[in-house]
């Protein structure tokens, strides 16, 4: 583990922080503008650690951060966004607030758009770090794809889950990552009900796009439209 830790970088620094942001990263990946928006953050008592090993996969980067966390909630994020300077504030706000909140999601704009439908993405998550420290992190068998909703699902069974307008994360690029079916898969098999609820449209126009997006056409218009997408982590 020395040479995880010493790929754990601590751009801002608190002594006894309420909440810890995790940024998980490689060197290739320019982290400077997601940290410099975190240095400009409007709340006082929060640390941030940027996990940046390359032989470290995005799951086992992000429960390294949380493993090494010290504040007793962990807000999530990726070497590509821009938090709002209200962001970790708001953060903050909203477990206080709930007593039993044990993950929050909020909106995100941007190149990638999401209103709160229990998909929980990464890029804007925060969690009670016993609570996620007890089911166990990130599952590594959904790496780069579902890891956060399986992730949020399983921290669902184990006290309240909310989505909040006033924690709002800002996502200039269109995401990296791309559907990996084997994943989809498993997610499927591993929560039916949840699946069904959550991830199929119930209406016909979904059904149909939904179907054309596992197909990989939506991701091929995507790559004529932006160019291709650069691999690595956020």
């Amino acid at each position: 583990m020395a040479t995880a830790d010493r790929s754990l970088l601590r751009p801002v620094e608190h002594p006894n922080p309420a909440v810890t942001v995790i940024v998980p990263t490689i060197p290739d990946n320019d982290h400077s503008a997601v940290v410099a928006s975190l240095a400009r953050q409007t709340a006082d008592a929060y640390d941030v650690i940027v996990v940046t090993d390359p032989d470290l996969g995005v799951c086992e980067a992000r429960n390294l951060g949380l493993e090494r966390a010290d504040g007793d909630i962990v807000a999530f994020t990726d070497d590509d966004c821009r938090p709002p300077a209200g962001w970790v504030e708001a953060i903050r706000r909203a477990f206080d607030e709930r007593e039993d909140l044990v993950v929050l999601e909020g909106p995100v704009e941007g190149g990638m758009t999401y209103e709160g439908r229990r998909k929980y993405p990464t890029c804007n998550l925060a969690v009670d770090r016993e609570a996620a420290l007890d089911a166990g992190g990130f599952d590594e068998r959904f790496e780069y794809w579902r890891e956060d909703t399986e992730f949020g699902w399983r921290l669902e069974e184990r006290g309240t889950a909310a989505y909040d307008e006033r924690v709002r994360m800002v996502h200039p690029e269109r995401p990296r990552s791309s559907i990996v079916q084997k994943n989809e898969a498993l997610l499927k098999r591993r929560y039916p009900e949840k699946y069904e609820d959550v991830i199929v449209p119930d209406t016909l126009s979904g059904r149909v796009n939904d179907w054309l997006w596992r197909k990989g056409v939506w991701d091929a218009v995507d790559s004529v439209r932006y160019g291709s997408g650069v691999s690595g982590r956020g």
